[in-house]
């Protein structure tokens, strides 16, 4: 495989992998009882500068769509991770939900212990966003956002064809004309390519694993939903069931829904592009994504990265 360069250091918050196993059940279980790391801990990690990086691409996509005063909806929304970057995006509204109910009451208690940072109005709900329609919770004459986020948590509705299109139904029916639509997800395309090239159905490094429950060869066709494999990402993932986002399906599913492609970008290929542009790279700098305080992000780290895809949408008139 062609290899990315890594980014160099400059002198001048956490990976939000979301539901894991097959059921609903089972993903709020995982993440009820997961440990929670505090921000020293994140910090000292084997993948603390794979951390930081993708919270730098969450930041860029953020910034990227978000505007002073529009209305959010974040869709697994965790712990609260992103909170701090909505706040410096001056949005004017926010509805966070997720199936784990400990991650959201987390998440609430943040937002509470934040205080000035989060100037805007906020709820949390505990609802399973991807297998159930958001109707449960909240009616679309109820909250019509302007923008919509699902980071590091949407190839969970590829579990089956009838997930994946209740999730596009409550993302379509939640979005305003004109909103925007942003996820991160794994590239399936890289995740099989990687599996060929080393003709076994399990390969990593010494941060992350993956594991298909087969083998699959050059010549056999990939399903477009239900295609599992084993996750394990250091200090963040542990052996969790994912599933493959087959990028086609994906598109013409939401162009079904009204949602059109605006772009599909590996994370290796976005940092090439923000790089040359001052305020990404201004933002890569007060980020910190790597410095002198710490060591580059390692070789393992930023294979890693290449595992990712940002993408965004944008919803008819």
């Amino acid at each position: 495989m062609q290899s990315q360069p890594r980014p160099e250091p400059f002198h001048d918050e956490a990976l939000a992998h979301k539901p894991c196993k097959s059921s609903a059940e089972q993903v709020a279980e995982h993440y009820n009882t997961r440990r929670e790391l505090g921000m020293v801990e994140r910090l000292r990690t084997r993948i603390t500068g794979l951390r930081v990086f993708n919270n730098w691409v969450k930041s860029l996509l953020i910034n990227s769509h978000a505007f002073p005063g529009c209305k959010v909806l974040d869709l697994g929304c965790g712990k609260g991770g992103d909170l701090r970057k909505w706040g410096y995006a001056q949005i004017g509204e926010y509805v966070g939900m997720d199936i784990a109910q400990v991650s959201v009451e987390q998440a609430e208690a943040r937002y509470n212990e934040m205080g000035m940072l989060t100037r805007f109005p906020a709820r949390f709900y505990a609802q399973d966003c991807y297998g159930e329609p958001l109707e449960k919770t909240l009616r679309p004459v109820d909250y019509q956002a302007n923008l919509i986020s699902t980071q590091f948590c949407l190839h969970y509705a590829f579990e089956s064809e009838k997930k994946a299109r209740q999730t596009m139904l409550n993302i379509s029916s939640h979005l305003a004309p004109g909103g925007a639509f942003i996820c991160t997800i794994p590239n399936a395309n890289w995740l099989v390519k990687r599996m060929r090239e080393e003709k076994s159905k399990s390969y990593g490094n010494s941060v992350y694993r993956v594991e298909f429950s087969k083998y699959s060869n050059s010549d056999e066709r990939i399903s477009r939903y239900g295609v599992a494999y084993a996750f394990t990402l250091d200090e963040a993932v542990e052996d969790c069931t994912e599933y493959l986002v087959h990028m086609p399906s994906f598109i013409q599913l939401a162009q079904e829904y009204g949602l059109e492609l605006l772009y599909c970008k590996p994370f290796h290929e976005l940092y090439q592009q923000s790089i040359c542009n001052q305020k990404a790279l201004e933002l890569f700098q007060r980020m910190r994504v790597v410095d002198e305080s710490r060591p580059e992000i390692s070789a393992d780290e930023w294979e890693a990265v290449g595992i990712y895809l940002a993408i965004a949408f944008t919803k008819r008139q």
